[in-house]
């Protein structure tokens, strides 16, 4: 089994709120499995991406979904072909933003219609998804937030570590509840190899984890380019 990175995410926002770039991993197993779909606006980018590490979008045969918030689902659509694995606590929550979007500012529960017209798979426990691959809840930055284990390789974990800058002190925000997710993150941080859900891979050396590689944003204006390196 391999895991791909489709993009690593960036741990930083802005003067208007968060950058919102996150991760997404391809995981080579018996099947092909996407974790994650990024934000809209790498919409674009995500089918390039996919083909230049040689899976073009029709071939991703399962979606994992952490969680429902704008950075990490949004491209869902792109894969009617693929298995959508979401946790029923995270639909359930949706549900429930939907008569309040204040609950959670960041959730799209208007893919809630979408979903229902996808090859959903609802999950309640944790447990294997192929062999080698088990789906671990870890609840608390949203209350039905999906990780993904795998053998031999590392966890991925999405927003339960959103960085490096997230592995102490309180949970970062936005967080519908504290307390499960410092929960989750003493689980997460059980594992040796971490694929945060706004950051590089981190990996345990002694008693601290320590980036692989380093965290890269570029931007453009006109003709110029700004690079930030973490």
């Amino acid at each position: 089994m391999r895991i791909l990175p489709v993009w690593s995410g960036f741990p930083g926002r802005s003067h208007r709120g968060y950058l919102g770039l996150s991760s997404a991993y391809l995981v080579l197993a018996s099947k092909t499995i996407l974790y994650d779909t990024l934000g809209f606006g790498e919409r674009e980018g995500l089918g390039q991406r996919l083909s230049a590490l040689g899976v073009p979008l029709e071939a991703v045969e399962v979606v994992v979904l952490s969680h429902l918030h704008f950075d990490h689902a949004a491209n869902v659509d792109l894969f009617p072909q693929a298995e959508v694995v979401v946790h029923e606590r995270e639909l359930d929550h949706a549900e429930r933003v939907a008569q309040n979007p204040r609950r959670d500012p960041a959730c799209l529960y208007v893919l809630l219609p979408l979903l229902e017209r996808l090859r959903l798979r609802a999950v309640r426990e944790e447990g294997e998804l192929l062999p080698g691959l088990r789906l671990l809840h870890l609840p608390g930055h949203t209350p039905g937030l999906l990780g993904l284990e795998v053998q031999g390789a590392g966890a991925l974990v999405s927003d339960a570590v959103k960085s490096r800058f997230d592995l102490e002190g309180p949970p970062a925000l936005p967080c519908v509840d504290p307390e499960e997710a410092l929960r989750s993150r003493l689980r997460v941080l059980k594992h040796p190899r971490i694929f945060p859900g706004h950051d590089v891979p981190l990996v345990r050396i002694g008693n601290r984890f320590v980036p692989e590689g380093m965290a890269e944003l570029h931007l453009f204006y006109g003709e110029q380019e700004a690079r930030f390196i973490l």
